[in-house]
């Protein structure tokens, strides 16, 4: 007799998000993030994925921002940047 195998459902935590996502992470609407995008309050700057140029956000990139009090994205570019070679000095 085969015995059955159960499938394990395995749960993936995204990398990328897009702006739905994003929003949901931070807890506002679509309408809001986009607003806030425009005029330059959310600090992470999104990726353009293939021919599709879908506009995805990281989410890493947005965990660490909002650890940092979620500045302007002027302030989160150097920043990020800070931090970024802080990393690799490690």
């Amino acid at each position: 007799m085969i015995a059955s195998a159960e499938k394990a459902v395995v749960q993936v935590e995204p990398i990328l998000v897009g702006i739905e996502g994003a929003a949901s992470m931070l807890g506002i609407s679509v309408t809001a993030f986009k607003a806030l995008d425009r005029t330059g309050q959310i600090g992470p700057l999104p990726t353009e994925l293939g021919v599709c140029r879908r506009r995805l956000y990281c989410v890493s990139e947005l965990r660490r921002w909002a650890e940092a009090g979620c500045p302007p994205r002027e302030k989160w570019q150097v920043m990020r940047g800070e931090i970024f070679f802080q990393e690799i000095r490690k």
